[in-house]
């Protein structure tokens, strides 16, 4: 069962981070939920299913993941309700949601990838979120407009 899992997992992961930013540009630029953010947040979701699905294997050292991979479900499902009802703010949901479930996929990367370097791991959040939020306060007019 692990060894599916992983493979789904791996799968999964490299599809939403293909499609992560695809599904932010198109949400963004046609101003509703389309075939891209509809994959990509059914991507993320197996990607965070299929890490519950491993954490017990090893307890010990993956307990963590089962919050993480939680708090990254809720990130695409933010981008994914704020894309299927375009109005107001609705573009901050879609970059935040989308946004931050894409800088988690490769905060979950480096984890895995660089385990002996912390530091490395705040760098997708850090500059992710930055830019996440210079794009927030700072919109492309075209994303507010009716």
């Amino acid at each position: 069962m692990r060894d599916i899992a992983l493979i789904l997992h791996v799968a999964a992961g490299a599809l939403g981070l293909v499609l992560g930013p695809i599904a932010i540009v198109l949400t963004l630029r046609r101003k509703r939920l389309n075939w891209a953010g509809e994959i990509y947040h059914w991507a993320v979701a197996l990607v965070c299913l299929t890490a519950l699905v491993m954490v017990p294997y090893d307890w010990a050292g993956l307990w963590f993941f089962w919050p993480i991979s939680l708090a990254s479900y809720l990130f695409v499902y933010l981008g994914q309700r704020s894309a299927e009802s375009p109005g107001g703010l609705w573009y901050r949901g879609v970059l935040r949601g989308y946004g931050g479930s894409w800088i988690a996929l490769w905060t979950a990367i480096l984890v895995v990838s660089v385990p002996d370097h912390p530091w490395t791991w705040a760098a997708p959040t850090v500059l992710g979120s930055a830019v996440i939020e210079v794009l927030c306060l700072r919109p492309v007019p075209a994303w507010t407009r009716v």
